[in-house]
């Protein structure tokens, strides 16, 4: 009996692989062969190579929690530390600045983390496209344990499907929580 599921496997992937030879794009041979592509522009005066960096150490003004948050609203922040650069002050201490929610999920089924992302941060003084902010907080991740149990008493019906009641944590930002973003004061973009 294996050999004949072997034979079948071997048949269909053979079989369906060599349709996939046959396959032609239709669109692309009717629609863009007489097309002339433009070519892609670069900045080819920039140097990619520097990658020199200043850290800037953020604190939150309030708590929050990925169950407040929508997508847009705006979060404010301090700065930790003075920010300095080739000896020369940046940014103050206590410098406020403003930052955007871009996504806000909720904690979910089986352990799944809610998690918060925010973007955009905006420093008086400090030119906004040489900033790489891009910050992501999760909850509690639970699926380390629940999905392994899960598993385990799958075969003692109904008790696998009792552990996708297992919630994951909020994602929270607490001002005892650290947001670096980095300032790249080379890009000139």
């Amino acid at each position: 009996m294996n050999k004949i599921y072997l034979i079948f496997l071997i048949l269909f992937f053979t079989v369906n692989t060599s349709f996939s030879a046959i396959i032609r794009d239709e669109f692309i041979e009717n629609h863009l062969k007489s097309k002339q592509l433009p070519k892609i522009e670069t900045n080819t005066e920039y140097n990619y190579e520097d990658t020199q960096s200043v850290l800037i150490k953020l604190q939150i003004d309030k708590e929050v929690k990925s169950t407040d948050l929508q997508p847009g609203d705006t979060l404010k922040f301090y700065v930790k530390q003075n920010v300095k650069y080739n000896k020369k002050l940046l940014i103050k201490m206590d410098t406020e600045v403003t930052a955007t929610v871009k996504a806000s999920t909720t904690r979910g089924m089986n352990g799944i983390p809610g998690q918060i992302i925010i973007d955009d941060f905006k420093i008086p003084g400090i030119d906004e496209s040489k900033i790489k902010s891009t910050y992501i907080k999760r909850g509690p991740d639970r699926t380390i344990f629940v999905l392994p149990l899960k598993y385990a008493l799958t075969p003692f019906f109904p008790l696998g499907t009792l552990t996708n009641f297992l919630i994951g944590g909020n994602a929270k930002i607490t001002k005892n929580d650290t947001i670096p973003i980095y300032y790249y004061p080379n890009w000139n973009l």
